[in-house]
């Protein structure tokens, strides 16, 4: 394990829940170790599992809840750009003014740039270049953290992703489930990357209680019913106890929790 100093790493997602159902346990590793994390959310997740109340009512209780989240996984400081969730690729939503997918990714670089100059971030991370799974907000969310990357001088990006090989044994996983796309595992899936493309494994048994907490804290989108809070602790260590990332630039601090 490689020691790496103290530093502040900031974790750039599309929607609320994102951070702890990819980057949870990673979040809390860094936490723990003594490294300020900050998160930036990009959207207001509008578009999810709807809210009785409309859409704006949501937005406002996924804050809430990726606050209480963030409280439990550590983590410093919490910021929201405030665009608006694009739905899924095809959706009108994707065009509509004001959300993530159609605002220039320039333009939301330049906000994140922002953000990792006055946090003095050594890394960024984001997701993979097809978003993990193709989601329009995921794929805006590379691009953008990438220009940022760029314009601040943060050294190390790490993209998120998941190790479709890995995951072959999986009946469902939360992923699946937001897009009904029934090919994990498979050699042609377009879920995350192959293993070959991961550079940094992140075991997160370690925190796993807390990273589940920070799951079920979004109750509006992961209630207690859904597969992964109803599979035991087993089951679920085998799913969501690993954090996969493809790292673009020199080694940072997430290379010193691998192995």
């Amino acid at each position: 394990m490689q020691t790496v100093a103290v530093a502040a790493v900031v974790f750039f997602h599309a929607h609320p829940d994102d951070e702890a159902i990819f980057t949870g346990g990673t979040i809390a590793r860094l936490s723990d170790a003594g490294h300020r994390v900050v998160v930036v959310v990009a959207t207001g997740g509008e578009l999810g599992l709807p809210h009785d109340a409309g859409p704006e009512q949501l937005a406002a209780l996924r804050q809430q809840e990726t606050e209480h989240a963030a409280s439990l996984l550590g983590v410093t400081r919490v910021h929201f750009l405030g665009y608006r969730d694009s739905g899924l690729a095809g959706d009108p939503a994707n065009t509509a003014a004001g959300s993530l997918f159609s605002t220039p990714p320039e333009e939301i670089g330049r906000r994140l740039a922002e953000v990792l100059v006055a946090e003095q971030a050594v890394a960024v991370v984001v997701y993979d270049e097809f978003g993990i799974y193709g989601h329009p907000d995921h794929v805006q969310v590379h691009r953008a953290g990438h220009m940022a990357a760029r314009l601040a001088g943060t050294p190390t990006v790490y993209e998120a992703t998941v190790d479709r090989e890995y995951l072959h044994f999986v009946e469902t996983h939360l992923v699946e489930e937001a897009i009904l796309a029934g090919d994990l595992g498979l050699a042609r899936s377009h879920i995350g990357v192959p293993t070959v493309m991961v550079s940094t494994t992140v075991a997160v048994g370690a925190v796993l209680d807390r990273k589940r907490a920070a799951m079920a804290a979004h109750g509006s989108q992961i209630p207690e019913t859904t597969s992964a809070l109803q599979i035991g602790l087993e089951q679920f260590a085998a799913v969501y106890g690993w954090e996969w990332f493809v790292r673009c630039g020199p080694a940072g601090p997430l290379d010193a929790l691998a192995g």
